[in-house]
Protein backbone atom coordinates (compact mmCIF):
# COMPACT_ATOMS: atom_id res chain seq x y z
CA UNK A 1 0.00 0.00 0.00
CA UNK A 2 1.34 3.20 -1.14
CA UNK A 3 3.07 5.27 1.75
CA UNK A 4 0.37 8.46 0.49
CA UNK A 5 -2.26 6.39 1.36
CA UNK A 6 -4.51 8.66 4.76
CA UNK A 7 -1.79 10.96 4.07
CA UNK A 8 -2.05 14.74 5.64
CA UNK A 9 0.11 17.21 4.60
CA UNK A 10 0.76 19.83 6.34
CA UNK A 11 3.25 23.15 4.78
CA UNK A 12 4.62 25.49 6.98
CA UNK A 13 6.93 25.29 10.30
CA UNK A 14 5.95 24.86 13.62
CA UNK A 15 5.08 27.07 16.11
CA UNK A 16 7.60 29.30 17.53
CA UNK A 17 8.98 28.38 21.27
CA UNK A 18 7.30 29.99 24.35
CA UNK A 19 8.68 32.68 25.50
CA UNK A 20 11.39 32.04 28.16
CA UNK A 21 10.88 28.79 27.98
CA UNK A 22 11.21 25.36 26.19
CA UNK A 23 8.03 24.21 24.50
CA UNK A 24 8.42 19.78 24.08
CA UNK A 25 7.67 18.99 20.71
CA UNK A 26 9.00 21.98 18.98
CA UNK A 27 11.98 22.42 16.04
CA UNK A 28 14.46 20.80 18.29
CA UNK A 29 12.85 17.88 19.90
CA UNK A 30 11.49 17.48 16.14
CA UNK A 31 15.43 17.15 15.51
CA UNK A 32 15.13 19.55 12.34
CA UNK A 33 15.41 23.66 11.30
CA UNK A 34 13.78 22.44 8.35
CA UNK A 35 12.47 20.40 5.58
CA UNK A 36 15.00 19.54 2.67
CA UNK A 37 13.14 19.91 -0.20
CA UNK A 38 13.71 16.42 -1.56
CA UNK A 39 12.40 15.32 1.58
CA UNK A 40 8.76 13.71 1.01
CA UNK A 41 5.92 16.07 2.96
CA UNK A 42 5.31 14.75 6.42
CA UNK A 43 2.26 13.23 6.95
CA UNK A 44 -0.04 14.47 9.36
CA UNK A 45 -2.74 12.28 11.70
CA UNK A 46 -5.13 14.15 14.04
CA UNK A 47 -2.99 17.63 15.37
CA UNK A 48 -4.34 18.88 17.96
CA UNK A 49 -3.00 22.07 19.46
CA UNK A 50 -2.94 20.28 22.64
CA UNK A 51 -0.33 17.80 22.21
CA UNK A 52 2.73 18.21 20.57
CA UNK A 53 4.32 15.74 17.46
CA UNK A 54 8.01 14.82 16.56
CA UNK A 55 8.81 13.01 12.82
CA UNK A 56 9.08 9.53 13.35
CA UNK A 57 12.46 8.80 11.75
CA UNK A 58 12.58 8.01 8.02
CA UNK A 59 8.64 7.05 8.12
CA UNK A 60 7.95 10.81 8.36
CA UNK A 61 5.29 10.09 10.20
CA UNK A 62 4.67 13.31 12.97
CA UNK A 63 4.18 10.94 16.08
CA UNK A 64 2.07 12.54 19.11
CA UNK A 65 4.99 12.58 21.45
CA UNK A 66 2.56 10.39 23.96
CA UNK A 67 2.19 7.11 23.13
CA UNK A 68 -0.80 5.33 24.25
CA UNK A 69 0.04 1.76 25.51
CA UNK A 70 -2.78 -0.85 25.12
CA UNK A 71 -1.63 -3.77 26.37
CA UNK A 72 -4.00 -2.94 29.49
CA UNK A 73 -7.34 -3.34 26.93
CA UNK A 74 -7.33 -7.59 27.63
CA UNK A 75 -11.06 -7.14 27.85
CA UNK A 76 -11.82 -4.09 26.29
CA UNK A 77 -13.71 -2.65 29.51
CA UNK A 78 -15.97 0.44 28.52
CA UNK A 79 -13.67 2.99 30.82
CA UNK A 80 -10.70 1.90 29.32
CA UNK A 81 -11.88 2.80 26.01
CA UNK A 82 -12.96 5.74 26.90
CA UNK A 83 -9.69 7.04 28.48
CA UNK A 84 -8.24 6.19 24.67
CA UNK A 85 -10.86 8.32 23.24
CA UNK A 86 -9.82 10.88 25.27
CA UNK A 87 -6.64 10.38 24.54
CA UNK A 88 -7.20 10.52 21.06
CA UNK A 89 -9.69 13.60 21.28
CA UNK A 90 -6.51 15.16 22.76
CA UNK A 91 -4.04 14.92 20.16
CA UNK A 92 -2.78 10.91 20.73
CA UNK A 93 -2.31 9.66 17.61
CA UNK A 94 -0.02 6.29 18.01
CA UNK A 95 -1.84 3.18 19.30
CA UNK A 96 0.74 0.11 20.83
CA UNK A 97 -0.13 -3.04 21.08
CA UNK A 98 0.92 -6.65 20.33
CA UNK A 99 -0.13 -10.14 19.68
CA UNK A 100 1.11 -11.09 23.15
CA UNK A 101 -1.45 -8.01 25.16
CA UNK A 102 -4.34 -10.98 25.24
CA UNK A 103 -7.48 -9.24 24.20
CA UNK A 104 -5.70 -6.11 23.41
CA UNK A 105 -6.27 -6.17 19.44
CA UNK A 106 -9.94 -6.92 19.48
CA UNK A 107 -10.45 -4.64 22.18
CA UNK A 108 -9.28 -1.66 19.40
CA UNK A 109 -11.15 -3.05 17.06
CA UNK A 110 -14.55 -0.40 17.68
CA UNK A 111 -11.67 2.30 18.84
CA UNK A 112 -9.86 1.69 15.21
CA UNK A 113 -13.05 1.91 13.23
CA UNK A 114 -14.07 5.00 14.38
CA UNK A 115 -10.91 6.50 14.12
CA UNK A 116 -8.49 4.34 12.04
CA UNK A 117 -7.88 7.96 10.21
CA UNK A 118 -6.84 9.89 12.86
CA UNK A 119 -4.09 7.21 14.29
CA UNK A 120 -1.11 5.71 13.61
CA UNK A 121 -1.43 2.06 14.66
CA UNK A 122 1.39 -0.82 15.85
CA UNK A 123 1.09 -4.47 16.29
CA UNK A 124 3.92 -6.87 17.42
CA UNK A 125 4.71 -10.68 16.19
CA UNK A 126 5.01 -12.76 19.48
CA UNK A 127 7.47 -15.77 20.28
CA UNK A 128 10.66 -14.89 18.19
CA UNK A 129 11.17 -12.81 21.17
CA UNK A 130 8.95 -12.42 24.15
CA UNK A 131 7.43 -13.77 25.91
CA UNK A 132 9.14 -17.06 24.69
CA UNK A 133 11.30 -17.45 22.10
CA UNK A 134 10.29 -20.67 20.61
CA UNK A 135 12.72 -20.39 17.88
CA UNK A 136 16.43 -21.61 17.11
CA UNK A 137 19.44 -19.95 15.43
CA UNK A 138 19.17 -20.96 11.57
CA UNK A 139 14.62 -21.51 11.96
CA UNK A 140 13.99 -19.32 9.22
CA UNK A 141 11.30 -20.81 7.77
CA UNK A 142 9.54 -21.04 10.91
CA UNK A 143 10.52 -17.70 11.85
CA UNK A 144 8.76 -16.03 8.52
CA UNK A 145 5.72 -18.29 9.23
CA UNK A 146 5.03 -16.96 12.66
CA UNK A 147 5.73 -13.51 11.50
CA UNK A 148 3.29 -13.77 8.39
CA UNK A 149 0.63 -15.64 10.54
CA UNK A 150 0.14 -13.41 13.01
CA UNK A 151 0.06 -10.47 10.80
CA UNK A 152 -2.89 -12.14 9.74
CA UNK A 153 -4.59 -12.43 13.03
CA UNK A 154 -3.81 -9.10 13.67
CA UNK A 155 -5.32 -7.58 10.86
CA UNK A 156 -8.23 -9.73 11.59
CA UNK A 157 -8.60 -8.96 15.06
CA UNK A 158 -7.83 -4.87 14.61
CA UNK A 159 -10.33 -5.11 11.93
CA UNK A 160 -8.08 -2.99 9.65
CA UNK A 161 -6.73 -3.38 6.15
CA UNK A 162 -3.22 -2.17 7.09
CA UNK A 163 -1.12 -1.86 10.05
CA UNK A 164 1.25 0.93 9.91
CA UNK A 165 4.26 -0.69 11.82
CA UNK A 166 4.45 -4.30 12.61
CA UNK A 167 7.21 -5.56 14.98
CA UNK A 168 8.58 -7.96 16.64
CA UNK A 169 8.33 -8.19 19.81
CA UNK A 170 11.12 -8.51 22.60
CA UNK A 171 13.99 -8.90 20.77
CA UNK A 172 16.93 -9.72 22.64
CA UNK A 173 19.36 -12.26 20.04
CA UNK A 174 21.26 -11.08 17.03
CA UNK A 175 20.26 -13.81 14.42
CA UNK A 176 16.98 -12.60 15.41
CA UNK A 177 17.80 -8.54 14.60
CA UNK A 178 19.77 -10.38 11.14
CA UNK A 179 17.58 -13.02 10.23
CA UNK A 180 17.02 -12.55 6.16
CA UNK A 181 13.94 -14.56 5.98
CA UNK A 182 11.86 -12.38 8.73
CA UNK A 183 12.65 -9.20 6.87
CA UNK A 184 11.60 -11.08 3.54
CA UNK A 185 8.29 -11.63 5.24
CA UNK A 186 8.01 -8.28 6.21
CA UNK A 187 8.56 -7.52 2.36
CA UNK A 188 5.89 -9.61 1.07
CA UNK A 189 3.45 -8.31 3.39
CA UNK A 190 4.50 -4.54 2.38
CA UNK A 191 4.12 -5.75 -1.22
CA UNK A 192 0.51 -7.01 -0.75
CA UNK A 193 -0.54 -3.87 1.06
CA UNK A 194 -1.22 -5.74 4.91
CA UNK A 195 2.04 -3.47 6.58
CA UNK A 196 3.66 -0.06 5.78
CA UNK A 197 7.05 -0.43 7.68
CA UNK A 198 8.91 -3.03 10.34
CA UNK A 199 10.49 -2.64 13.95
CA UNK A 200 11.23 -4.29 17.03
CA UNK A 201 10.79 -3.68 20.34
CA UNK A 202 13.17 -4.85 22.85
CA UNK A 203 13.55 -5.36 26.49
CA UNK A 204 16.62 -7.20 27.23
CA UNK A 205 20.17 -6.61 25.62
CA UNK A 206 18.98 -3.67 24.79
CA UNK A 207 21.91 -1.69 23.65
CA UNK A 208 23.32 -4.32 21.52
CA UNK A 209 19.96 -5.05 19.84
CA UNK A 210 19.57 -1.41 19.40
CA UNK A 211 22.98 -0.91 17.62
CA UNK A 212 23.07 -3.42 15.60
CA UNK A 213 19.45 -2.61 13.73
CA UNK A 214 20.76 0.43 13.53
CA UNK A 215 23.62 -1.48 11.11
CA UNK A 216 21.26 -3.42 9.54
CA UNK A 217 19.17 -0.41 7.71
CA UNK A 218 16.01 -2.69 7.98
CA UNK A 219 14.18 -1.19 10.42
CA UNK A 220 11.73 1.82 10.35
CA UNK A 221 10.75 2.19 14.22
CA UNK A 222 12.54 0.43 17.49
CA UNK A 223 10.53 0.71 20.84
CA UNK A 224 13.43 0.07 23.82
CA UNK A 225 13.19 -0.47 27.31
CA UNK A 226 15.03 2.40 29.04
CA UNK A 227 15.13 4.75 31.52
CA UNK A 228 17.05 7.96 32.57
CA UNK A 229 20.09 5.93 33.93
CA UNK A 230 20.24 4.00 31.40
CA UNK A 231 19.75 6.24 29.25
CA UNK A 232 23.51 7.16 30.22
CA UNK A 233 24.58 4.39 28.69
CA UNK A 234 22.94 3.90 25.65
CA UNK A 235 22.86 7.68 24.75
CA UNK A 236 25.43 6.64 21.43
CA UNK A 237 23.24 4.09 20.54
CA UNK A 238 20.23 5.89 20.43
CA UNK A 239 22.31 8.78 18.29
CA UNK A 240 22.98 5.90 15.94
CA UNK A 241 19.42 4.50 15.17
CA UNK A 242 18.62 8.19 14.73
CA UNK A 243 21.19 8.65 12.30
CA UNK A 244 20.09 5.68 10.47
CA UNK A 245 16.48 7.08 9.98
CA UNK A 246 14.97 4.96 13.07
CA UNK A 247 12.73 6.31 15.02
CA UNK A 248 12.74 6.09 18.27
CA UNK A 249 9.92 5.29 21.32
CA UNK A 250 11.02 4.54 24.50
CA UNK A 251 9.07 2.19 26.83
CA UNK A 252 9.61 1.10 30.53
CA UNK A 253 10.54 5.21 31.50
CA UNK A 254 10.09 4.50 34.90
CA UNK A 255 11.91 4.66 37.94
CA UNK A 256 13.18 1.97 40.78
CA UNK A 257 11.40 -0.56 41.89
CA UNK A 258 14.48 -2.72 43.37
CA UNK A 259 15.27 -1.20 46.63
CA UNK A 260 11.82 0.59 47.38
CA UNK A 261 9.10 -0.87 45.08
CA UNK A 262 6.55 1.75 46.72
CA UNK A 263 8.50 4.34 45.56
CA UNK A 264 6.10 6.62 43.87
CA UNK A 265 2.84 5.90 45.94
CA UNK A 266 0.86 8.73 47.08
CA UNK A 267 3.16 11.39 44.41
CA UNK A 268 0.52 11.65 42.15
CA UNK A 269 -0.97 15.54 41.59
CA UNK A 270 -3.74 16.11 39.75
CA UNK A 271 -3.48 19.96 39.73
CA UNK A 272 -0.26 18.63 37.09
CA UNK A 273 0.59 22.00 35.76
CA UNK A 274 1.61 24.94 38.55
CA UNK A 275 2.28 21.75 40.77
CA UNK A 276 4.62 19.31 41.97
CA UNK A 277 5.02 17.06 38.74
CA UNK A 278 5.20 13.63 39.73
CA UNK A 279 8.38 11.19 39.62
CA UNK A 280 6.52 9.95 36.34
CA UNK A 281 6.31 13.19 34.68
CA UNK A 282 9.63 14.22 35.56
CA UNK A 283 10.97 11.21 33.72
CA UNK A 284 8.63 11.74 30.54
CA UNK A 285 9.92 15.24 30.04
CA UNK A 286 13.11 14.06 30.81
CA UNK A 287 13.10 11.74 28.15
CA UNK A 288 11.44 14.03 25.69
CA UNK A 289 14.31 17.46 25.97
CA UNK A 290 17.31 15.67 26.75
CA UNK A 291 17.11 11.70 26.01
CA UNK A 292 16.94 12.38 21.77
CA UNK A 293 13.23 9.81 21.40
CA UNK A 294 10.56 10.81 19.70
CA UNK A 295 7.86 9.64 21.69
CA UNK A 296 7.23 7.67 25.11
CA UNK A 297 4.98 4.90 25.39
CA UNK A 298 3.04 4.29 28.58
CA UNK A 299 -0.01 2.48 30.19
CA UNK A 300 -2.74 4.63 31.28
CA UNK A 301 -4.98 2.81 32.80
CA UNK A 302 -6.73 5.56 35.21
CA UNK A 303 -7.57 9.01 34.34
CA UNK A 304 -5.24 10.52 36.48
CA UNK A 305 -1.96 9.22 34.48
CA UNK A 306 -3.58 9.37 31.40
CA UNK A 307 -4.00 12.98 32.60
CA UNK A 308 -0.40 13.28 33.66
CA UNK A 309 0.86 11.52 30.88
CA UNK A 310 -0.82 14.21 28.35
CA UNK A 311 0.45 16.74 30.25
CA UNK A 312 4.00 15.72 29.76
CA UNK A 313 4.49 16.99 26.03
CA UNK A 314 3.12 20.50 26.40
CA UNK A 315 5.39 21.40 29.20
CA UNK A 316 7.05 24.51 29.31
CA UNK A 317 10.29 24.34 30.83
CA UNK A 318 13.21 27.03 31.33
CA UNK A 319 16.80 25.21 31.23
CA UNK A 320 16.89 25.73 35.15
CA UNK A 321 13.71 23.27 35.58
CA UNK A 322 15.47 20.88 33.18
CA UNK A 323 18.83 20.58 34.88
CA UNK A 324 16.91 20.60 38.06
CA UNK A 325 14.56 17.68 36.72
CA UNK A 326 17.51 15.81 35.43
CA UNK A 327 18.62 15.73 39.09
CA UNK A 328 16.10 14.45 40.56
CA UNK A 329 15.39 11.75 37.86
CA UNK A 330 18.69 10.47 38.03
CA UNK A 331 18.96 10.10 41.77
CA UNK A 332 15.56 8.76 41.58
CA UNK A 333 15.91 6.01 39.13
CA UNK A 334 19.20 5.11 40.04
CA UNK A 335 18.55 2.03 41.84
CA UNK A 336 16.56 1.12 38.28
CA UNK A 337 16.48 -1.75 35.44
CA UNK A 338 19.48 -1.65 32.76
CA UNK A 339 17.69 -3.98 30.42
CA UNK A 340 21.40 -5.68 29.92
CA UNK A 341 20.62 -9.27 30.59
CA UNK A 342 23.40 -9.86 32.47
CA UNK A 343 21.08 -11.25 35.05
CA UNK A 344 19.61 -14.01 32.46
CA UNK A 345 23.17 -15.08 31.83
CA UNK A 346 24.06 -15.63 35.25
CA UNK A 347 20.97 -17.91 36.08
CA UNK A 348 22.23 -21.53 36.86
CA UNK A 349 18.94 -22.46 36.20
CA UNK A 350 18.36 -20.97 32.81
CA UNK A 351 15.51 -18.67 34.66
CA UNK A 352 14.95 -15.23 33.21
CA UNK A 353 14.70 -12.74 36.26
CA UNK A 354 14.59 -9.94 33.92
CA UNK A 355 11.29 -11.06 32.47
CA UNK A 356 10.21 -11.52 36.47
CA UNK A 357 10.79 -8.10 37.25
CA UNK A 358 9.09 -7.06 34.49
CA UNK A 359 5.95 -8.85 36.08
CA UNK A 360 6.88 -7.21 39.17
CA UNK A 361 6.63 -4.16 37.76
CA UNK A 362 3.66 -4.19 36.35
CA UNK A 363 2.13 -4.69 39.88
CA UNK A 364 3.98 -2.60 41.94
CA UNK A 365 5.14 0.03 39.46
CA UNK A 366 2.67 0.15 37.19
CA UNK A 367 -0.10 -0.73 39.44
CA UNK A 368 -1.79 -3.09 36.88
CA UNK A 369 -1.89 -6.66 39.14
CA UNK A 370 -4.10 -8.23 36.50
CA UNK A 371 -1.15 -7.29 33.55
CA UNK A 372 1.49 -8.73 35.84
CA UNK A 373 -0.55 -11.86 36.13
CA UNK A 374 -1.22 -12.55 32.39
CA UNK A 375 2.43 -11.97 31.57
CA UNK A 376 3.60 -13.92 34.44
CA UNK A 377 1.09 -16.89 32.57
CA UNK A 378 2.88 -16.34 29.61
CA UNK A 379 5.98 -17.25 31.15
CA UNK A 380 4.50 -21.08 31.89
CA UNK A 381 3.51 -23.00 35.17
CA UNK A 382 4.74 -20.77 38.12
CA UNK A 383 8.75 -20.03 36.85
CA UNK A 384 9.34 -18.44 39.50
CA UNK A 385 9.45 -21.33 41.62
CA UNK A 386 12.91 -22.77 39.68
CA UNK A 387 14.85 -20.07 41.30
CA UNK A 388 17.23 -21.94 43.82
CA UNK A 389 18.21 -18.34 45.76
CA UNK A 390 21.82 -18.56 44.93
CA UNK A 391 21.80 -14.42 44.38
CA UNK A 392 23.76 -14.48 41.11
CA UNK A 393 21.47 -12.48 39.26
CA UNK A 394 21.86 -10.11 42.27
CA UNK A 395 25.67 -10.22 41.60
CA UNK A 396 25.34 -9.72 38.24
CA UNK A 397 22.73 -6.65 38.36
CA UNK A 398 24.48 -3.67 37.96
CA UNK A 399 21.62 -1.85 39.16
CA UNK A 400 22.08 -3.78 42.52
CA UNK A 401 18.91 -5.20 42.50
CA UNK A 402 17.41 -7.43 45.31
CA UNK A 403 16.47 -10.12 41.97
CA UNK A 404 16.44 -12.72 44.68
CA UNK A 405 13.42 -11.19 46.97
CA UNK A 406 11.47 -10.04 43.88
CA UNK A 407 11.45 -13.61 42.25
CA UNK A 408 10.53 -14.65 45.79
CA UNK A 409 7.63 -12.49 46.42
CA UNK A 410 6.52 -13.64 43.07
CA UNK A 411 6.55 -17.59 43.87
CA UNK A 412 3.33 -19.14 44.14
CA UNK A 413 0.98 -16.16 44.40
CA UNK A 414 1.23 -15.62 40.76
CA UNK A 415 1.04 -19.03 39.73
Amino acid sequence: MPDEMNRRVFLGHAASLAAGGTLLGGLEALGQTSRPASQPALEWRNRQPTMTYAKLGRTNFMVSRCVFGAAGLYGGGKGDLRLLETAIERGVNYIDTARGYGQSESALAGILKKYREKVWIVSKATDMGYPRNVLKRDEDARAAKLYTDQIEESLKQLGVDTIDCYMVQGVEHDWIVTMDSLYEAFTRARKAGKVRYFGLATHTNVQDVCELAARTGRYDVVQLAVNPTSLEELAPTVKAMRAAGIGVISMKTGGPIGRNPKVYDGHYDPALLGGKLSPFQRAFAYMLTRGHIDAFNSHMPTRQILEENLAVPTLKLAKADLDRIEEQVLAATRDSCRHCGDCDRACPNGLRPSVLLRCYSYEHHYREPEMARAHYAMLGRDPAASCAGCGRCRSACRASIDLPAVIESLRGRMA
